[in-house]
């Protein structure tokens, strides 16, 4: 792998808007795959193809042809953990029955789920085989990627997470039993011991903090949130509460103490490699959040219509630069 490449921020099947992505970037469409003229470039998906968009399976079958062609690497999603959970019965293959779940699958089928699920699932109605492929296909992509220059996964790189999952050998959900790999990384209750549910769901989901009792906020999709995302780039030894929370778009005027536990986690130093996520719904142009920390997704999902998709075109530098990102506007196609 060079040091030329674009990192793009969740897609969540705006197909359309990641096409008129790529030809910005200077892809080209030749023999079934967007690639870059000469090879000299390459795309870096950062995860969260599926759910909420119109076209869920063309986006899929988009970023797997540039897979398969060497043009992009594309890593996995919460939204992809939780699409292959939420399909995925509990107990299946004979171990690792997790009781959270009881009879059913390792995702609730309740009304919030099932509607976010909703537009991918329509996306395949009468490709049911398609679907399988494309499950199968979600099961190979790595949940990180580092490398000298770099790194980047879905949410939060920590250092103790890709240390757990090295240990086990594992880069994707297709390196070992797949039954048991999903249950371990759902068994929140560490029900097991070879539980992997904290490494898998810091590197996808980010780590997050409660909220103090009774305090609570109402997210886009209606659902209650008793507990606010971290800045994982922070020191949470020095800031207050407020100052830690990364919650973008909501207002919260919460008065508390941090957590001792949470005042001890690591978090991604000034002098380290820079990293590239998705994950958080920043809105606005986009911009840095420090020279070595660079999200990508810009809500070109979000319910205003008023998002973006973006990119940022890396060449190695350790100083990220705000003149290297491009996008395109979610309400201009």
């Amino acid at each position: 792998m060079n040091n030329s490449l674009d990192f793009i921020g969740d897609v969540h099947g705006h197909c359309d808007e990641l096409r008129a992505l790529l030809q910005k970037l200077g892809y080209v469409e030749s023999e079934g795959a967007f690639r870059y003229p000469g090879g000299e470039r390459s795309a870096v998906f950062l995860g969260d193809y599926v759910d909420r968009g119109p076209k869920v399976r063309e986006t899929l079958n988009l970023v797997r042809a540039m897979r398969d062609a060497g043009s992009a690497i594309a890593l996995m999603g919460n939204h992809e953990f939780n699409m292959l959970s939420f399909w995925q019965k509990n107990g299946a293959g004979g171990g690792h029955f997790l009781h959270r779940f009881k009879d059913g699958f390792l995702r609730e089928h309740s009304f919030n789920k099932i509607a976010i699920h909703s537009r991918t699932v329509t996306s395949f109605v009468g490709r049911k085989q398609e679907f399988l492929d494309a499950l199968d296909f979600v099961k190979t992509l790595p949940i990180y990627l580092e490398t000298e220059s770099f790194r980047a996964q879905h949410a939060c790189f920590d250092v103790n997470a890709v240390a757990a999952l090295r240990r086990e050998g594992i880069t994707c959900f297709a390196d070992c039993n797949f039954d048991e790999l999903i249950a371990r990384a759902n068994d929140e209750d560490f029900e097991y011991e070879d539980s992997l549910f904290v490494p898998m769901s810091t590197l996808l989901k980010g780590p997050e903090m409660p909220l103090p009792v009774g305090e609570y906020f109402t997210d886009a999709e209606g659902v209650r949130r008793v507990k606010t995302r971290i800045a994982w780039w922070v020191n949470p030894a020095k800031v207050s509460f407020g100052e830690l929370s990364f919650q973008p778009g909501v207002s919260m005027d919460v008065q508390a103490e941090v957590l001792p536990q949470v005042r001890q986690r690591n978090f991604y130093g000034e002098s380290e490699r820079p990293v590239f996520f998705g994950h958080y719904w920043l809105t606005g142009l986009p911009k840095l959040i420090r020279d070595n920390v660079c999200c990508l997704d810009f809500s070109v999902a979000g319910y205003r219509g008023n998002g973006r998709l973006v990119a940022y075109r890396f060449d190695g530098e350790q100083k990220l630069d705000e003149s290297k990102f491009v996008w395109v506007e979610a309400s201009s196609l």
